[in-house]
């Protein structure tokens, strides 16, 4: 049996050709996947309105080996051409649902952001997507459902924005052409769990009060539509995320994780 060190030496030799291209990466979600990359032996590039780290990220060791490029997810003439030859793409932008933020604004930033980089990465040849989307709790008023008095009840631009990520990764990126073969695979976390790096470079511990309800939860006998908001940690995301942009089972198709899969396949660490 391999040692852990020799395991850990074949499996960055094993990646170390393969390169990602991340929209999202200074983001909570977004930097722990290009930490997890980076850990990996991967080549990880990083698109950013600025086109470098963050100041709250630039300590942070495995930074230093990533590639940042200036980029708006928004207009693929600032990264198609960087994108071309990259193994996969991953998608991790999104906005919550802020009651000063517009409909149209929300939808735009949890679905057009991500449809963007994903219908550029298939014209120009990438074959892998990663879309980090989400488990939206339909009861939840501004996230599942809105109303407005000239449209009455509607799916809120969270849930929109999401849902057409999700849709255009299933029904154009792998679906919308039959020559190529080409797999996407959509993260759908519940809340996300571990340290929130902040802008000033203050750590918020998320875990410290989503660890403790997601041991209880998963205790629990819960409706599905209550499971899916166990908390899963964000490490769980970025090692999902990471396994379907270079796997080989990931190849070809499309795959939906849910919650309950993340926490279960991919070391729950909810509880650290």
């Amino acid at each position: 049996e391999l040692s852990a060190a020799v395991a850990s030496s074949v499996m960055a030799s094993s990646n170390a050709a393969k390169r990602l291209m991340i929209f999202g990466g200074t983001g909570f979600v977004g930097s722990a996947i290009a930490r997890e990359a980076a850990r990996r032996g991967l080549l990880v590039q990083c698109v950013t309105r600025g086109g470098d780290a963050p100041a709250h990220l630039r300590s942070e060791p495995w930074a230093a080996s990533v590639t940042w490029l200036r980029g708006d997810a928004l207009d693929p003439g600032t990264y198609a051409e960087h994108m071309r030859g990259a193994d996969a793409v991953i998608t991790s932008v999104g906005r919550l649902p802020f009651p000063h933020l517009t409909r149209d604004v929300i939808v735009r930033d949890n679905g057009e952001t991500n449809v963007a980089p994903a219908r550029c990465a298939a014209e120009v040849g990438v074959d892998r997507l990663v879309v980090i989307g989400a488990s939206v709790p339909r009861m939840i008023p501004g996230v599942g459902w809105g109303f407005s008095p000239g449209g009455g009840i509607h799916d809120a631009g969270y849930a929109a924005g999401k849902a057409m990520a999700e849709a255009h990764a299933r029904d154009e990126f792998v679906g919308g052409d039959a020559s190529r073969r080409r797999g996407a695979a959509v993260l759908k976390p519940g809340p996300i769990s571990g340290t929130r790096i902040l802008g000033g470079g203050a750590r918020v511990p998320l875990w410290a009060a989503l660890g403790p309800l997601a041991t209880v939860m998963r205790a629990l006998p819960l409706p599905d539509a209550v499971a899916q908001m166990t908390p899963v940690h964000v490490d769980n995301v970025a090692r999902a995320a990471v396994a379907a942009a270079t796997e080989d089972a990931y190849a070809g198709a499309y795959r939906a994780l849910s919650n309950a899969e993340l926490i279960e396949r991919f070391g729950d660490e909810s509880s650290r």
